[in-house]
């Protein structure tokens, strides 16, 4: 009963459906974060009968945009059993109601709003692990970052129990909106796989800063795309299928 109490008191929306593809069930959620902000986030694995546990990766989206702006990426990921958690960030996308449920927009959001961000990731990682019981999502998982939701990944992996294998940043920055990630980083030990768009000289500086922190390998990859962060995916098509293979050989 305590549980099921928490949960009510806790965690305000859970709903289930099945219309992001053949197959597949969605689940969009509502999570409160510690202060009561209420993020929103979606989740979605293959339907597959008995199948007890699924690799899982964690899209963190660009700032300014949302989790509808990952094109082709969640059902490329989909498509190979993947799980997929894409969150909309505090101030972006459904994720806009405090707890007073007046709208905030990222736009004027404080650095100790942001600063929040990691916080609020674990806490949905965390409603889900604890919901799905039944299934194992985050034993065998994978983040995808775009600039701060790169940042955000870096952050939240430091602070999470059960670490990802490993976390794909598009775009990377040394800090952003407060959010520093070379100290944590130099905590992590997993392989960092780090992607900037053809003449994003920030990008490429970012990526050598990064790398001197780096406690495994750190690998780089220049995109055809000439644009920054998530919008590389719609501007390089084959970029979805790079970015998955490269988790492919780390989730099994």
């Amino acid at each position: 009963m305590k549980r099921v109490f928490t949960i009510l008191t806790f965690f305000l929306l859970l709903i289930n459906t099945a219309a992001y593809g053949a197959g597949i069930v969605k689940k969009e959620l509502s999570v409160p974060s510690v202060d009561g902000f209420n993020i929103k986030a979606s989740f979605m694995y293959p339907k597959v009968k008995g199948q007890k546990e699924f690799p899982t990766v964690v899209l963190l989206h660009s700032l300014g945009y949302s989790a509808q702006w990952w094109e082709t990426l969640p059902k490329e990921l989909l498509a190979e059993g993947y799980a997929v958690v894409m969150i909309d960030l505090r101030g972006h996308g459904k994720s806009v109601y405090n707890s007073a449920l007046t709208r905030v927009s990222w736009k004027s959001l404080t650095n100790s709003a942001y600063a929040k961000y990691p916080d609020d990731v674990v806490k949905v990682l965390d409603f889900i692990k604890t919901e799905n019981s039944k299934k194992v999502f985050f034993n065998n998982w994978a983040m995808v970052g775009a600039d701060i939701g790169g940042s955000t990944a870096i952050l939240a992996a430091d602070k999470i129990s059960y670490k990802p294998k490993t976390v794909v940043l598009l775009s990377p920055v040394v800090s952003t909106k407060g959010l520093y990630i070379p100290v944590v980083l130099a905590n992590l030990n997993m392989d960092i796989f780090s992607i900037s768009g053809t003449g994003d000289a920030a990008g490429h500086e970012a990526q050598d800063y990064l790398k001197k922190f780096a406690q495994a390998g750190f690998v780089t990859y220049t995109s055809e795309a000439r644009s920054t962060g998530m919008i590389m995916l719609k501007n390089d098509n084959s970029l979805a299928k790079i970015i998955t293979g490269w988790i492919q050989e780390y989730l099994n």
